[in-house]
């Protein structure tokens, strides 16, 4: 009977919420109206999920409990069940009861308890009107951030070192040419043109011949 009241219970407190939701009073309005309502429904939600879980919990001992009870009457009945075995049956009839006495006495108690709703918080006040404010500043453009630290890039691995190149083989020695012929001797350059003589002076008439004395004695016989 205490789970079905507050079953309606929270169904009624929340359609109360909903209501208040859906209204068309201001924001700080339904929230006065719904603090309040929102604190019973939590507190009463929680309330009643202990109760089904304690009930739950009775519902399914009181089965287990009917269960080995006709099973250890069997046992009793019957001469070829051995005495352990009956033994057991009553050691966990006996402890399903121990359960359900607490399950029943911790229902009894959370049925009992007062319900300690959390105090809401206090509604908060109508905002006063505010003159109209100047329109803010353009916030400023944010920093830009640095730019990442370039890593340094490695240096080039040395290449390897060229194997050296094989020794050239020494050229054969060129065989010996035979020497050159001497050059002939130069031509004796010809003589220079001899300088034209000047012109004589034209000569003059050689004197007349004196006629020749006959020779006569031994100077003619000699040629003189």
């Amino acid at each position: 009977a205490k789970i079905a009241e507050l079953e309606n219970q929270v169904h009624r407190l929340e359609q109360d919420l909903k209501d208040i939701n859906e209204s068309d009073s201001e924001d700080y309005v339904k929230e006065g109206f719904r603090a309040p309502l929102q604190s019973e429904l939590d507190t009463k939600k929680a309330k009643l999920l202990k109760l089904e879980e304690l009930s739950g919990k009775i519902e399914e001992l009181d089965a287990e409990i009917a269960e080995l009870e006709v099973q250890l009457k069997d046992a009793e009945g019957n001469n070829n069940v051995e005495a352990y075995f009956k033994e057991g049956l009553e050691k966990t009839t006996a402890e399903k009861k121990a359960e359900l006495e607490k399950a029943e006495a911790d229902l009894k108690k959370a049925v009992d308890e007062p319900e300690t709703p959390v105090p809401a918080p206090a509604p908060a006040p109508a905002p006063a009107p505010t003159p109209e404010a100047p329109a803010p500043a353009p916030a400023p453009a944010p920093a830009l951030k640095p730019a990442p630290a370039l890593k340094p890039v490695p240096a080039p691995k040395p290449a390897p070192a060229p194997a050296p190149a094989p020794a050239p083989k020494p050229a054969p020695a060129p065989a010996p040419k035979p020497a050159p012929a001497p050059a002939p001797a130069p031509k004796p350059a010809p003589a220079p043109a001899p300088a034209p003589k000047p012109e004589k002076p034209a000569e003059k008439p050689a004197p007349a011949l004196k006629p020749e004395t006959p020779k006569t004695g031994w100077k003619q016989e000699n040629g003189m």
